[in-house]
């Protein structure tokens, strides 16, 4: 159904899924003000990045490509944590973060160079699932660290449907103003929309009472562990196969993010 009504709806999901359990389960112990206001801005801006660039990864590319360069958003979290919040990172943090940017780099190299056989559409079918892959890493590496400003005062739930609602406002003209539909999914496709708008929601306000109890360059890796079940799974049931460097590029990857989880 295409990648912009797929996110779209996603986000509604999420967004009613939040409200409700805001009502119930949200807990508030801070106040909303002008910096909780500009750090929600910029949360709903990156998090409109993060999503329009995943969604397109996983449209275009296998998912054994795109989840690991998506989940570099940890490393990019983790840099965040210590120039902007001034946390310590040790010597497996900065090993963690190299194994992360060479194995980026190397599914880059193996997209360009597997991309030389096929046409000129081919290649630029794969540059461009690179490139949205590493988009969305970007986004979410900035949107996750600023959501964590916003949760004490609007609650877990009520900030992740303020972010929903961002990116929904701002995305919707945008998608219009580029021709993109946004018609209602087909009825087969609502099952997956519910159920990637809910995980969503529940990985947000994980990584958000996370950090109650570790520095978000700790809540950051583990929750990007994912990427390697998910990694295995495509390859073991969705059979999905890469090139030589597109693997070892995801090996290393997923090995940077568990390092950085250590």
């Amino acid at each position: 159904m295409g990648a912009p009504r797929a996110l779209l709806y996603a986000l509604l999901v999420g967004l009613v899924a939040s409200l409700v359990c805001a009502v119930f389960l949200d807990q508030r112990t801070g106040t909303f003000g002008a910096p909780q206001v500009a750090w929600l801005a910029l949360a709903g801006v990156a998090g409109l990045l993060g999503y329009v660039g995943m969604f397109l990864a996983f449209e275009k590319a296998d998912l054994t490509v795109s989840v690991p360069v998506v989940s570099s958003w940890s490393m990019l979290a983790a840099a965040f944590s210590i120039f902007v919040l001034g946390e310590r990172p040790n010597l497996h943090h900065f090993i963690g973060v190299a194994l992360v940017c060479a194995g980026v780099i190397t599914v880059a190299i193996a997209s360009t160079r597997g991309a030389a056989g096929q046409t000129e559409e081919g290649r630029k079918k794969g540059l461009f699932a690179v490139v949205s892959a590493v988009a969305g890493a970007v986004g979410f590496g900035i949107m996750i660290p600023t959501f964590g400003f916003v949760s004490p005062s609007l609650g877990a739930f009520g900030a992740s449907a303020a972010v929903y609602a961002l990116c929904i406002v701002l995305g919707a003209p945008l998608a219009l103003a580029l021709g993109q539909s946004l018609a209602l999914p087909p009825r087969g496709s609502w099952r997956l929309v519910v159920i990637t708008g809910f995980a969503e929601t529940v990985g947000f306000v994980a990584i958000a009472l996370g950090r109650r109890y570790a520095p978000i360059s700790v809540v950051a890796p583990i929750s990007s562990l994912a990427a390697t079940l998910t990694v295995i799974y495509a390859w073991a049931i969705l059979k999905q196969r890469q090139s030589l460097g597109s693997l070892i590029g995801g090996v290393l990857v997923c090995t940077g993010v568990v390092v950085l989880a250590l």
